[in-house]
């Protein structure tokens, strides 16, 4: 007589129901109140989309714009069907945020505040040749930053005036702030240009992701990043549409 040995190792239960399930990933942090709210719900978002794939479910399509089109086998298939088997699909793999340059020239309105490079002695100050970009004062810049931030402008170039260089709170962000520009999302510290206000984006954050778990690490690193941000004195200031507004006191270095 002879035994078949069946494997009776249940599937993780789905966080999802039927065969096809779609939504977008964009109003589900407005509710937040907090970075530390936001963070845990990303993580709980990573969760989820981790324990979909463990489940059998896969992605139809890359992610785009936060929307996740999803799809598993029937079930008579998933009961024969190992796990770990999803279909692939083509594309890229969900983008890692990259070193970042925003130009700000904004015309200043009645009692706003400018940018004054004479008095920002703890400030790297750029200008524009018509060529490239050079460092006139402030402290001295690494050339790998000077040469990405004239890697980003040589396709359009500058207007000829002097620009502030202010780094990111968090991550490898810079900006590049006009002479004379309002500081509306900035300020000056003790000489030094410093961000006020920084910026995550959670509905393009899986943007690429062709599986769920490259949109969960997508995810998680979007919560680390808010982490950091709180740690550095961060607040939230709003949640709307996918986008996060981080605030950090004018008096904080």
């Amino acid at each position: 007589m002879s035994v078949t040995e069946h494997d009776f190792t249940p599937r993780p239960r789905s966080p999802w129901t039927g065969s096809r399930y779609e939504t977008r990933h964009r109003w589900q942090l407005d509710l937040v109140s907090s970075t530390a709210e936001a963070t845990k719900e990303l993580r709980e978002l990573a969760a989820e989309l981790t324990a979909a794939d463990t489940a059998g479910w896969w992605l139809m399509e890359p992610m785009r714009s936060g929307h996740l089109l999803a799809a598993r086998a029937s079930r008579r298939r998933r009961a024969g069907q190992a796990l770990g088997s999803s279909p692939q699909i083509e594309g890229t793999t969900a983008r890692v945020e990259r070193w970042r340059l925003r130009v700000v020239n904004e015309a200043p309105g009645p009692g706003e505040d400018v940018l004054d490079t004479r008095v920002t002695d703890r400030t790297p100050v750029l200008a524009w040749t018509g060529r490239r970009v050079h460092q006139v004062s402030g402290p001295i810049i690494a050339l790998a930053v000077l040469g990405e931030v004239d890697r980003h402008v040589r396709p359009t170039g500058l207007a000829q005036r002097l620009w502030g260089l202010a780094p990111a709170r968090v991550g490898r962000n810079f900006d590049l702030v006009a002479d004379g520009s309002a500081l509306r999302l900035h300020a000056v510290q003790d000489g030094a240009l410093v961000r006020i206000q920084e910026t995550l984006l959670f509905q393009h954050a899986a943007d690429g992701a062709v599986d769920l778990l490259q949109a969960a690490a997508a995810y998680r690193r979007v919560a680390a990043v808010a982490d950091a941000m709180a740690t550095a004195g961060g607040l939230l200031i709003s949640a709307d549409d996918g986008l996060l507004q981080v605030g950090f006191d004018r008096s904080l270095p």
